[in-house]
């Protein structure tokens, strides 16, 4: 038996204070990347369908990278498989993903053909199925109200810290750390395709508190650089010039955006350097290894300055922790509607027929792995 393949772990979407925000387009790399695309209900098995098909391809010895659902980190959204070049993925709401190149490369399987229709518009299915499911959009806009909040204490918070920041240090230290990940002349990993920058997120607010594959992902690293500090301190700037620098000079990067804002930077890997820039604040927090270079943005700030700030700081920290866990609750309440909604599916779905598609798609996906081997 061949060895076990390795895994690797990210969220290819979040929860925002712009509500769901997407980055599905980056779980299938290339142009050509071979996409299937499961459509149906929730109860359908998708998760269990997409597992499934990862744990075959892992005890045959291949790699899968797994995209987990922001709301439910047990829950699986996609997979990736480079030996096939080939992505499945979850594309019902809120993801919701097309084909590209339907037929010639793209394909859809519809698991909601092997549901038992007239069973579940039997009137007591049905105004469950309603209930349940206005239910769990209520739940999951509270969700985001709580988010919205969040965001802004945390600008409030940030903004007594950007008032006392001395920039200068901020640049200074951003310039140090780009020779440190992403050095000019260094190893470019981009190679004759040109740069290759993934963006994904790296860690999710769900119903079960916070979750992250900061660990996974960066742990293995041969140099990290963690930024420690509260919000406002220029940790963001610092990853954008780091980034930018890094794309300047040919690096092929994986970069992990801020859920707080989507736009923004929070981590980034840069391969052919095996570095990685990682933002440690609340509440995804990364724990240093040793050796790792650990820089605390907040002795950036002017004390003197700041000192007149502590009462409307600690007021601001304290709303914006809590109106993070309030989300954590609504989304808890959410989950909850979102599971008993799956328990009306279960039982009208034929998961034998199922389970004849899941083999056959498996067999499609082994031989697109054996076809790249004999190239």
């Amino acid at each position: 038996m061949s060895q076990r393949g390795t895994t690797s772990h990210y969220f290819a979407g979040a929860n925002t204070p712009q509500g769901f925000y997407s980055r599905y387009d980056q779980v299938a790399p290339f142009v050509d990347t071979k996409l299937i695309i499961l459509k149906g209900g929730p109860g359908t098995g998708k998760s269990t369908f997409l597992k499934k098909i990862a744990e075959a391809v892992l005890q045959r010895g291949h790699d899968v990278e797994f995209f987990h659902c922001s709301a439910d980190n047990a829950a699986i959204d996609g997979i990736y498989i480079p030996a096939a070049d080939a992505a499945l993925m979850d594309g019902t709401a809120p993801h919701v993903v097309d084909p590209q190149f339907p037929g010639a490369v793209d394909e859809i399987i519809n698991l909601g053909q092997y549901w038992d229709e007239p069973a579940l518009r039997s009137q007591e299915v049905r105004a469950q199925i309603i209930r349940l499911t206005r239910g769990y959009k209520f739940w999951f806009k509270r969700a985001n109200d709580a988010r919205r909040a969040a965001l802004a204490w945390l600008e409030e918070w940030a903004a007594y810290h950007r008032e006392c920041l001395d920039m200068a240090r901020v640049y200074e230290a951003s310039e140090a750390i780009i020779e440190t990940v992403a050095p000019a002349g260094g190893s470019q990993a981009a190679g004759s395709s040109g740069v290759h920058v993934r963006r994904l997120f790296a860690s999710a607010i769900t119903y079960d508190g916070e979750r992250n594959w900061l660990g996974p992902i960066f742990d293995h690293l041969d140099r990290r650089v963690v930024l420690a500090g509260p919000p406002g301190t220029g940790k963001k700037t610092i990853l954008d010039r780091v980034v930018d620098a890094a794309r300047a000079r040919g690096y092929r990067l994986d970069v992990f955006h801020c859920t707080m804002y989507p736009e923004r930077p929070d981590h980034v890997r840069v391969h052919g350097t095996s570095a990685g820039v990682i933002t440690s604040f609340w509440p995804h927090e990364y724990t240093p290894r040793p050796g790792d270079e650990v820089i605390d943005t907040g002795t950036f700030l002017d004390r003197g300055k700041l000192s007149a700030f502590a009462a409307e700081i600690a007021a601001a920290e304290a709303a914006y922790r809590a109106a993070v866990e309030r989300e954590m609750r609504h989304l808890g309440q959410a989950k909850a509607l979102h599971d008993e909604l799956e328990r009306c599916y279960i039982p009208h779905m034929d998961f034998a027929a199922m389970e004849r598609v899941r083999n056959e798609t498996l067999e499609r996906v082994l031989a697109l792995i054996a076809e790249r081997q004999q190239e």
